[in-house]
C-alpha cells in the first residue's frame, strides 16, 4: 500500500525550495517537517514558520544542522542547548526551527521536561495533540511521505482536537490553553475524552509559572478568535481556578473591537509612539491584583493597569465633560501613560489632549518670572501654572475658532 504524501500540497508552497535544500543538506539525519507547518499545509492554510525534526548521529544534532543552514543562507541562529534545538532566521523572512528527535519526561506538573535524544516516532508521541504529530519526510528520495502514528490525519478530517496521553495535561498544563486555542482557530471540536481530562486537571494550571501563563495569554491575544477563546476558557472554569473573585466581563467583545479601532486611530495620529497591543488586551480583562501578581507582570505593565483603572473611575465620576477647560483636561491627563488614554478613546477631551494639548510647551519659565520681579519659591510654581493654563486655554480657543472658520 502506498504511503500517504503531502507532496501535492507542497508543490505550490513558497516553502518548497527551502525544504528541498534542508532535505538535501540533512539527508543523513532523516529530516522531516512536523507540527504546525504540516497541520496547516494539510488544511490548505499558509504557514511561514517551519518545524523540522532530525535524528541525532554520533556527532551531529539539530544545532549542528541549524549552524550549517545559517552559514549557507547568511542567516541568524538562536540555540537552545538543553533541548538540542535551534532557530534559523533567514534574510527572506523564513524562520526554521530545527529540533533533534527526543523523548521527554516531567519531574512534576508544570515543570519543563527532561530531554533525551531518540527517534522520530518517540518525538511524535511526545507531542501535545494528534493533529500536531504528523510528520512528512523531506529527504530527496522520500520527499513528502507522511508518518502518522497517532491518527492525526483522521482527526484533521473529522475536525477533532485530541491529546495523546492521559497524563498530557498533568505533564504540561499549558496544553489546556492550546486545546481551546486550536479548537477555536480551526472551528474543531474537542474530543470527549480530552474534554474530560482537561476538566479534571484544570487546577494544575496553578502549578505553571507566571511567565509561562502570561505567554499563553499573549498567544491567545494574537488569535482572531481571541474573545471566543477566553470565553470558552471561562466556561471551563479558568478564572475560578486563578482567582474566585475574577469574572470575564460580558462586554469583552465590545472592548476588543474598541481596542482594535483605537489602535488604528493611534497608528494614524500618534505615529512617533510604538504601542504593544498586548497591553491593551490585558487592560480589557479587568484582572484582580492577585491574578496580576500570579502572572508576573513587569512593573511597567502593572503601572499601566493601575492607571487604566484609576482613569476609568475618574471618567465614571464625570470629571471630563465638554465644558471642562483645556487647562483642566491637561492637568487631569498629564500624569497618565499614553496606553490608558488611548484605551479610553473615543473621548473628545482625551483625543484633544493626545493630539494637541500634550504638545504645547510653556512660553514662559521661572527665570522669566524672576526677571519680572517675582521671588523664587512655591508662589512662583503657582504663577507658572496659571500662566501656562491661560496659554493652553487661549491656544485651544484659537484652534476651535480656526476649525470653525474652515
Amino acid at each position: 500500500m502506498r504511503s500517504p504524501s503531502i507532496l501535492n500540497q507542497l508543490k505550490n508552497s513558497p516553502a518548497l525550495e527551502i525544504l528541498q535544500k534542508i532535505g538535501r543538506q540533512a539527508r543523513h539525519m532523516q529530516p522531516h517537517i512536523v507540527g504546525g507547518f504540516v497541520r496547516d499545509t494539510l488544511l490548505g492554510r499558509d504557514s511561514f514558520d517551519i518545524d523540522v525534526v532530525v535524528t541525532a548521529t554520533d556527532n551531529q544534532n539539530g544545532i549542528t544542522v541549524a549552524r550549517q543552514l545559517a552559514q549557507n543562507w547568511n542567516g541568524k541562529v538562536k540555540m537552545h542547548l538543553n533541548f538540542g534545538t535551534a532557530t534559523v532566521e533567514c534574510r527572506d523572512g523564513w524562520k526554521v526551527d530545527i529540533v533533534t528527535a527526543r523523548r521527554e519526561t516531567y519531574a512534576k506538573p508544570g515543570a519543563l521536561p527532561k530531554v533525551e535524544f531518540s527517534n522520530l516516532l518517540d518525538d511524535l508521541w511526545r507531542r501535545d495533540f494528534s493533529v500536531n504529530a504528523i510528520a512528512a519526510s523531506i529527504t530527496p528520495d522520500q520527499f513528502g511521505q507522511i508518518t502518522d502514528p497517532t491518527g492525526g490525519m483522521d482527526d484533521l478530517k473529522k475536525g477533532l482536537i485530541r491529546i495523546l496521553h492521559a497524563e498530557s495535561f498533568t505533564d504540561d498544563p499549558t496544553r489546556i490553553f492550546r486545546t481551546v486555542r486550536y479548537a477555536s482557530r480551526y472551528n474543531f471540536q474537542i474530543e470527549n475524552q480530552t474534554v474530560a481530562l482537561l476538566r479534571s486537571t484544570l487546577d494544575q494550571i496553578k502549578s505553571v509559572s507566571g511567565s509561562r501563563l502570561q505567554n499563553e495569554f499573549n498567544h491567545i491575544f494574537e488569535e482572531s478568535m481571541a474573545v471566543q477563546i477566553i470565553q470558552r476558557l471561562s466556561a471551563l472554569g479558568l478564572e475560578t481556578i486563578l482567582c474566585p473573585e475574577w469574572q470575564v466581563v460580558p462586554q469583552l467583545g465590545e472592548r476588543w473591537q474598541r481596542i482594535r479601532k483605537n489602535l488604528g486611530w493611534a497608528s494614524q495620529y500618534l505615529t512617533s509612539y510604538q504601542f504593544n497591543p498586548q497591553d491593551f488586551f490585558w487592560m480589557a480583562l479587568d484582572l484582580p491584583n492577585q491574578v496580576q501578581k500570579m502572572l508576573s507582570f513587569s512593573p511597567s505593565l502593572q503601572q499601566k493597569l493601575v492607571e487604566q483603572t484609576k482613569l476609568a473611575h475618574r471618567l465614571l465620576e464625570g470629571t471630563l465633560t465638554r465644558r471642562t477647560k483645556p487647562s483642566n483636561v491637561y492637568k487631569l491627563l498629564k500624569p497618565y501613560s499614553l496606553e490608558p488614554l488611548v484605551y479610553h478613546l473615543p473621548q473628545p477631551q482625551i483625543e484633544q489632549y493626545l493630539t494637541k494639548l500634550r504638545h504645547i510647551q510653556p512660553n514662559i519659565n521661572g527665570k522669566d518670572l524672576i526677571d519680572e520681579g517675582w521671588c523664587a519659591g512655591p508662589k512662583l510654581a503657582q504663577i507658572l501654572w496659571e500662566r501656562f493654563a491661560q496659554q493652553l486655554d487661549d491656544e485651544a480657543r484659537a484652534d476651535k475658532v480656526e476649525n470653525q472658520a474652515c
